[in-house]
């Protein structure tokens, strides 16, 4: 039997399970206390679910991992054995190996390595102390509705110690010894992403007194004061009846239906510019409603496309915690943009390029703590990683508080390896000087580790970016830290946006970008420096003739043309174009390579009448 089809779907939901539990494992893991009761049974679950998908796909490495696993899940879900930190730290490596096994299948490599060999051996080191595995306790039973005694616990963490998360985790692994934690709020896996205000509410189910467990909560060193209130719950009835149907289609699918639907709408523009019947016409209205359906089509697609930018954000909290661990740094990671929903397909190629960038800012930016304390710094680094999307663009920026880039050093490791002579070092501005860390092989690393130092890093990143059409800017103080931004266009987008004529072409340009429209005349305009600016308002605005600064040699027309302000890097920026054709609403796709490398524009779009335009990206046009 062939199963290389259902591979992709192996990985996909491979990937779901491990993600979870390793968030699951990672909270217990930074509160230096054994998960609680109803973690352990929901990384249980997962593990089982990964432990048969791998057999059944015919991966008996990673089957066989999966089994230890879930079995050292089972005597911690019975309390046969206890799980200090390490116990903890080796669950999660188990939980990592796992991933990338996964991940090495879906590439088609070797899904065994040795990392595997010795998690295993730890693995079963703990079962064997544990004694012989007794027979499974099922996992979920039927219950009854029934009345139990629970207690909701209202906490402030101490707010005169530093990482408020770390502290509830701590505090979280405290109230799970005292009884069953049936909620939390927030919940427990977001902890980690640096969004909490240091209240804390549980709710417990306890098998003693409240008044005992009162007074074993005051004893918790961490909790800055709390309230406590018994409840009544009615644990509701466990439903085992299957969960909604849903079907795992593949994105390849859905993109092609994607094609089909814009390509219909396309038809029916040039169907209705060639005179699809008179208004009010029997074929006119039904060539509207064709429109509408297809539209309603498109829009339905598109959010079948979109996901969440939280689902990469295991993959970043696992890859500061194994760094954090490997190198004895203590990073704290703020993500920010979570909710921020994107296209899967341009998630699924910026994502290494991200974790290019974090792993860099653990490794070269955010120094030790003995280095950052002589600095007068917090003990512990912060590394912000924030996704915003506006119109067709999307931003994402990792900002660390390290070390910094000093473009003097990097001018000189560039001489010492013959990418640059003096001469052209003194002339280099501090902006170029940062740039060179995106040349292939360039680094300023004393030594080479297996992390990074082998300057492998940042040109990736650089070139992926530029692939998609997108740009990468560096910015960095000498010891206060370095922010990378990244600005991409997503994938497919309907953009409401004018269409002007400049240099007979017409060009269409966004209306988001477009600030403020005026008429240009010799009463709003002047010319200072041989330069020609524009009166808005109180100020001047200074004016380019969008002609000239794409290189057209057609003649402009005798009349005044039409003014455009825009936002640009260094501040409002005014284009002037002959004509301004029309408003309208434009399907915008990205350029391929090697067009995508044309900084002026954001992508491209076919009209009803089949002429096809580029879309000007106005803050990135080059200056004259």
């Amino acid at each position: 039997m062939d199963l290389s089809r259902y591979l992709e779907l192996f990985v996909q939901e491979s990937r779901e399970h491990l993600s979870a539990a390793y968030a699951l494992a990672s909270v217990a893991e930074q509160a230096q206390a054994a998960p609680v009761d109803d973690a352990i049974r929901d990384i249980f679950r997962h593990v089982h679910s990964v432990k048969g998908m791998a057999a059944s796909m015919g991966f008996p490495a990673m089957s066989a991992l999966a089994h230890d696993t879930e079995s050292l899940m089972d005597r911690l879900r019975d309390h046969r054995i206890a799980a200090p930190p390490s116990t903890t730290r080796l669950l999660m490596a188990s939980l990592s190996c796992l991933e990338r096994m996964a991940e090495r299948a879906g590439r088609n490599d070797d899904v065994d390595d040795g990392e595997r060999v010795s998690i295993q051996a730890g693995l079963r080191e703990i079962l064997a102390a544990g004694g012989e595995t007794e027979a499974p306790v099922p996992l979920v039973r039927r219950r009854t509705a029934e009345t139990v005694s629970h207690v909701n616990v209202a906490v402030i963490v101490r707010r005169d110690r530093s990482f408020p998360a770390v502290r509830a985790a701590i505090v979280l692994g405290h109230l799970g010894k005292l009884g069953r934690i049936v909620r939390t709020e927030p919940p427990m896996a977001a902890l980690r992403t640096g969004r909490f205000d240091g209240r804390l509410l549980v709710t417990l189910r306890i098998g003693e007194e409240a008044r005992t467990i009162a007074g074993k909560i005051a004893a918790i060193d961490e909790i800055e004061t709390f309230t406590l209130v018994p409840v009544e719950i009615d644990e509701p009835r466990v439903d085992l009846r299957p969960p909604s149907p849903s079907l795992r289609i593949p994105a390849t699918r859905i993109d092609a239906l994607l094609e089909d639907v814009l390509e219909l709408m396309s038809s029916l523009g040039r169907i209705e510019a060639r005179g699809g019947g008179t208004p009010g016409s029997p074929d006119a209205r039904e060539g509207e409603t064709a429109r509408r359906l297809a539209r309603g089509l498109y829009d339905a697609l598109v959010e079948l496309r979109l996901v969440p930018f939280e689902t990469v954000t295991q993959r970043l909290v696992r890859a500061v915690d194994e760094l954090e661990h490997r190198l004895g740094k203590n990073v704290v990671l703020e993500v920010q943009g979570q909710e921020v929903r994107i296209d899967r397909s341009l998630l699924e190629q910026i994502t290494d390029p991200l974790l290019h960038m974090v792993r860099n800012a653990v490794d070269h930016g955010i120094e030790p703590q003995a280095v950052r304390e002589k600095a007068r710094k917090p003990a512990a680094g912060r590394l912000a990683v924030r996704l915003v999307r506006e119109a067709a663009r999307v931003t994402l920026v990792v900002e660390d508080d390290g070390a910094g880039l000093d473009p003097r050093r990097l001018k000189q490791a560039a001489i010492e390896r013959g990418l640059l002579t003096p001469g052209e070092a003194v002339r280099m501005d501090d902006a170029r000087a940062l740039e060179m860390i995106t040349l292939p092989g360039f680094t300023t690393a004393e030594r080479t580790t297996e992390i990074s130092g082998r300057g492998v890093g940042m040109d990736v990143v650089k070139s992926t970016v530029e692939a998609l059409g997108g740009t990468l800017r560096i910015s960095s103080a000498p010891g206060r830290g370095t922010r990378f931004e990244v600005t991409l266009p997503s994938s497919v987008a309907l953009v409401q946006a004018y269409l002007v004529r400049a240099g007979g072409a017409v060009f269409a340009v966004p209306l988001a970008s477009i600030a403020r429209m005026a008429p240009m005349d010799d009463q709003s305009t002047a010319w200072r420096d041989g330069r020609r600016f524009w009166s808005v308002g109180a100020s001047d605005v200074p004016v380019r003739s969008l002609a000239a600064v794409l290189g057209l040699d057609a003649p402009k027309t005798a009349r005044d043309g039409m003014a455009l302000v825009v936002e640009a890097d260094d501040g409002p920026s005014g284009i002037e174009v002959d004509e301004v054709v029309e408003r309208c609403e434009l399907v915008v796709r990205p350029l391929p390579a090697p067009l995508a490398g044309l900084r002026a524009y954001s992508g491209a779009a076919v009209l009803d009448d089949g002429t096809i335009v580029l879309v000007l990206d106005p803050a990135r046009l080059p200056r004259l």
